[in-house]
């Protein structure tokens, strides 16, 4: 049976009812661990300190210190742990700043199950997972903004399909092209942005005001 390390979570939300929630959907996922919750974001440091946290699940609109100066200060301390956004909204915005942050994910609250662990399975993993209405809100502001001209529709097109984590293959089967086409594609897109990974890219699209 395939060896599976245990990846321990902590889970920040002014809600206890969200708190509660996310225990009880994670409570027989035995390759997760929740090591300790918090509804007072203030408080989060001290006690990270004493907890091997892998990943960090946290609101962005709390009271006394919001999830963007959250991720800030998570990141700069313990730049080892993979921050995943929670929240009701998927303002371009708000991603925006998160990204900037340092988050490696982003999911809405009304997701389901599944999307919540492919989330952290991913993030485990050390890539990055944007859910499915986040992507959906990120490319339709990239696409249409004059600013990313540049960039032609297909590329764009496959860059949507590179962030939902398509292969190769999977994306030329999709678009009916080869694999050495879209290979051609996607080092046209990161030679044009001057980009490495999807993150850098949705921080180029940011700060040229692309989306």
């Amino acid at each position: 049976m395939e060896n599976t390390l245990l990846t321990n979570l902590f889970i920040v939300d002014d809600h206890q009812l969200v708190i509660d929630g996310l225990r009880s959907l994670l409570n027989n996922e035995e390759r997760y661990a929740i090591l300790g919750s918090c509804n007072q974001p203030k408080e989060v440091m001290e006690m990270l300190e004493e907890l091997n946290v892998n990943v960090l699940l946290t609101d962005i609109n709390m009271p006394g210190m919001s999830g963007v100066e959250l991720t800030r200060n998570v990141k700069k301390r313990f730049p080892e742990i993979k921050v995943l956004a929670l929240s009701m909204f998927g303002d371009h915005q708000v991603i925006k700043e998160m990204i900037d942050a340092g988050i490696s994910g982003y999911i809405l609250k009304n997701t389901g199950k599944l999307e919540l662990l492919e989330a952290l399975d991913k993030l485990a993993k050390g890539q990055t997972f944007f859910g499915d209405e986040v992507t959906r809100e990120l490319m339709k502001s990239f696409r249409n903004n004059d600013e990313g001209s540049h960039l032609t529709n297909r590329e764009v097109e496959i860059i949507r399909l590179i962030e939902c984590e398509h292969s190769n293959k999977k994306i030329a089967d999709m678009l009916f092209i080869s694999e050495r086409t879209v290979e051609t594609h996607r080092k046209n897109i990161f030679r044009k942005t001057g980009t490495q990974s999807i993150v850098g890219l949705l921080k180029y699209a940011y700060e040229h005001k692309i989306i």
